[in-house]
């Protein structure tokens, strides 16, 4: 247990433990961290299965998507969780060498349909990245659909929320092409929705700045309805950058510099007992840094509360979770590393009192 602030004791990095060995099977699985509660109560956590013997730079072996997807169910609201399960659709894609692909995010409709969104990658390792595509499931997660179209813009989904009947899902419609951080001009941040469910897909917005040298991204609504969005700046990695949407994501206002002392990559941000929390990988992508705010707007200091090696640690989700007793918590899912680049998945909870 460790608690996260002076001024706010009631915060805190609790419950630490492996939730994936892959050091025991010499694999790594950095991104994927998509995570979910279905419509019986059960919770599903996704993570990626992927080589330990190859990366996507030079020497960084274990950093790459050379591999599939699977996925635990928890019926204990996060406590235990049960035997692995391959998501079909990624390992077919792996074995025939057409796609190597990740979900970063899932969502339960009100009628229970699980959508989980699928980023799409031609190169060996990571980039670059084709179309995105989901998959739905109407048992809890049991099977799943053939693959849908999201958008026909290439690029990576970040980030999906699910609010009053409509998906919201944020991608960056940046091929990746030149870099993973962003090198062209005239590529946006772009918010995508479906009204029926995942079963079709149309665009909502475009998110209005210039978005070079960004990677990265995540939003949340906050209780008056407006929606923030979050985005990651190389050039600038102890600020992100933010921009507000009063109407739901309709219209933007002007982008502004959010500081973040401790940096963070990778973005994610969280909503639980009236506190948000924002996580991130830290100072040279080796450290993992935990915020609070009361708005989700101005953040406190951070706490660094895992120390990693070098190649590229701390890939993250988290995901509101109701207890027995009606209390909400963060479930929070990362990568962290066993052998320089080769990470497993770490599952640990912020407790907010």
């Amino acid at each position: 247990m460790r608690i996260l602030s002076s001024q706010n004791p009631e915060i805190i990095f609790t419950g630490r433990e492996v939730f994936v060995d892959h050091e025991k099977n010499n694999r790594s699985g950095h991104l994927g961290h998509a995570m979910v509660e279905c419509k019986d109560g059960s919770l599903i956590a996704f993570y990626s299965n992927c080589a330990g013997e190859c990366g996507r730079l030079s020497g960084i072996a274990g950093h790459s998507m050379f591999g599939w997807v699977e996925y635990k169910r928890s019926y204990d609201r996060g406590l235990t969780w049960g035997e692995p399960k391959i998501l079909e659709y990624t390992h077919e894609a792996f074995l025939q060498g057409v796609f190597r692909v990740g979900c970063e995010k899932a969502v339960c409709c009100d009628d229970g349909t699980i959508v989980v969104f699928c980023l799409r990658s031609v190169g060996k390792y990571f980039e670059p990245y084709v179309t995105p595509v989901c998959l739905l499931s109407h048992d809890n997660g049991e099977t799943w659909s053939e693959p849908i179209s999201v958008s026909d813009e290439r690029g990576r989904i970040y980030d999906a929320i699910y609010r009053d009947g409509r998906i919201y899902v944020l991608e960056f419609c940046y091929s990746t092409e030149k870099g993973f951080i962003c090198k062209e001009e005239g590529k946006f941040y772009k918010i995508f929705a479906s009204d029926d469910n995942g079963k079709n897909f149309y665009e909502y917005s475009t998110i209005p700045f210039d978005t070079l040298g960004h990677a990265y991204g995540n939003m949340i609504f906050r209780p008056d309805g407006s929606l923030v969005f979050y985005g990651y700046n190389e050039k600038d990695e102890y600020n992100l950058t933010a921009l507000i949407s009063p109407d739901g994501g309709k219209t933007w206002g002007e982008p502004f510099k959010m500081p973040v002392a401790k940096i963070a990559r990778n973005p994610q941000v969280g909503y639980a007992n009236g506190m948000y929390i924002l996580q991130g990988r830290s100072e040279g992508g080796v450290n993992f840094a935990v915020y609070y705010s009361k708005d989700g707007i101005n953040w406190d200091q951070g706490t660094i509360v895992n120390n990693g090696r070098i190649g590229g640690c701390y890939y993250s989700n988290n995901m509101t979770v109701k207890g027995a007793d009606g209390k909400e918590r963060l479930l929070m899912q990362y990568s962290e590393s066993y052998a320089y680049a080769k990470t497993n998945i770490i599952h640990a909870w912020i407790e907010i009192d």
